[in-house]
């Protein structure tokens, strides 16, 4: 279980900042955008699920764009770019049936408890036959990290990401049908361990786990840490990887 009054906290510190270092965001949402553009009808209504700072409306012209986020201070920023972006959960989303041509969601997904719910409410806004695009991520992600951990505590401080076959169940009993089911694996380099953490940091991607250890690393703890990361040095530098899931899904009527 996530912890989400942290999640808001998190992203609404890290609002302001957030596109500087949001890299890997960025690259997956642009895939992401150019295969949503191949389904969605011109002109279309689409809402931004998980919107973040807006970006996409950056990239996605001509388009009526409509934009939640969990995180407040989040949504302050969207609504430079998202006129019309409310600060909502995915759980219940506040806006009315079959209103959406499409749906796009990148890399949310993840910090959701109940993802049952959220491709259920997703499938409510779509009008018939309306598409989502999904990214989020996977089992494997930032493997390298979570080992590195175990070896300091017993403590989860990496988050665990879902498996794909969960994910494409759920889409299919909300009454979705499969379209496109892509995963790529994306790898960063950093130079040392505390670069990576700051990185993190920096885009509120920390841990939320509610079982976290909430207390500041000791020296010690960071050496251990620092010296079990070193055993996946690459010669790029430290890796961290990244599982990413792309789903395209169609509304289906019954």
């Amino acid at each position: 279980m996530f912890d989400q009054q942290a999640i808001k906290d998190n992203f609404t510190r890290s609002a302001t900042q957030y596109d500087k270092y949001a890299d890997l965001q960025r690259v997956v949402r642009r895939h992401a955008v150019k295969l949503a553009l191949q389904y969605w009808p011109r002109n279309g209504c689409i809402l931004d699920a998980g919107c973040g700072t807006g970006a996409l409306a950056n990239e996605l012209s001509g388009y009526q764009l409509y934009g939640f986020d969990v995180s407040a201070g989040m949504c302050a920023v969207a609504r430079d770019h998202i006129p019309y972006c409310v600060n909502a959960n995915a759980q219940q989303m506040p806006f009315s049936d079959n209103i959406f041509d499409g749906v796009f969601s990148s890399l949310m997904l993840q910090w959701v408890d109940d993802t049952v719910s959220v491709f259920s409410e997703m499938h409510r806004l779509l009008k018939n036959h309306g598409i989502v695009v999904i990214t989020t991520l996977l089992d494997g992600t930032l493997q390298e990290l979570k080992a590195a951990f175990a070896a300091v505590d017993g403590l989860p401080h990496v988050s665990n990401f879902a498996y794909a076959p969960d994910l494409l169940k759920q889409a299919e009993a909300a009454g979705f049908s499969l379209a496109v089911a892509k995963q790529d694996k994306i790898v960063e380099y950093y130079p040392d361990t505390i670069a990576l953490m700051r990185s993190l940091q920096a885009i509120g991607a920390t841990n939320k786990h509610v079982a976290r250890s909430k207390g500041l690393m000791t020296p010690a703890k960071f050496t251990a840490l620092e010296k079990a990361y070193r055993t996946f040095a690459q010669k790029e530098g430290l890796p961290a990887t990244w599982q990413v899931l792309t789903l395209v899904l169609r509304k289906e009527m019954p």
